[in-house]
């Protein structure tokens, strides 16, 4: 029996040591994986060639002015910056010191495509999110602007003004108001995010609590705690 106990003894003496051995790399192989996870990285293409040798600027609101938080260069029509964030913070991206478009750094590479006439980000959840609502946007867009359009075409077939007016109206307000639910109803879903308070203060800029419409003052006053307290709705904390 003394020698199953002896082995025994150094079994764990030997585990003892082993478990002081790794108990360091564990840390810092957590505080590696948590560094990791908090790292972001903007992958940028531009299209034609456009701005090459250009710098690239990322920026946010600090206080009254712009802070810079991440700058590159373009060359060869692509442009690359990292950094970590800890956590999702509403930025505008600059070429040149024009602003180009806004999009959420958060942790995950994020992809930003500059064309001709606009900037496409995506990659991670809540950019992917701001594409969609991009996307819809620019479909309620073109539905109003045909809208409008289609009165000329009513009157050069023949429908009285009055009646051709009364239709452009009616259809006008339906797209306005069914624009208006599928925007409440995105910022609802995106309370919690930084999404939902950046795109309400994008629509009430510039307004107080008492000028709101009814719609957003509801949208507004059925938001949480920490919706009211972002720095995009600092206005409309003064009723």
């Amino acid at each position: 029996m003394a020698v199953p106990f002896l082995c025994y003894l150094c079994y764990m003496k030997n585990n003892h040591l082993m478990h002081k051995a790794i108990i360091p790399f564990l840390l810092s192989f957590m505080l590696l994986v948590s560094c990791d996870n908090r790292s972001y990285r903007i992958e940028g293409s531009v299209a034609h060639g456009y701005f090459n040798g250009d710098s690239v600027y990322v920026k946010t609101l600090s206080g009254d002015s712009l802070r810079v938080v991440a700058r590159g260069v373009v060359g060869r029509g692509k442009f690359a910056l990292s950094g970590t964030a800890d956590s999702a913070l509403v930025v505008s991206l600059y070429v040149s010191h024009t602003p180009v478009a806004p999009f959420v750094m958060e942790p995950g590479t994020i992809t930003v495509s500059l064309g001709n006439e606009k900037a496409v980000v995506g990659g991670t959840p809540l950019n992917d999110e701001l594409a969609r609502f991009a996307v819809m946007k620019d479909s309620f867009d073109t539905m109003l602007s045909e809208i409008l359009r289609k009165e000329a075409r009513l009157l050069m077939n023949g429908v009285p003004a009055d009646k051709a007016r009364r239709v452009i109206e009616r259809e006008f307000s339906e797209a306005v108001e069914n624009a208006e639910a599928c925007t409440d109803s995105f910022v609802r879903m995106h309370y919690d995010d930084v999404l939902g308070p950046f795109l309400f203060g994008l629509y009430s800029s510039g307004m107080s609590y008492g000028m709101l419409p009814a719609r957003m003052k509801r949208l507004y006053d059925e938001s949480p705690a920490k919706f009211r307290a972002s720095r995009f709705l600092e206005l409309l904390r003064y009723k």
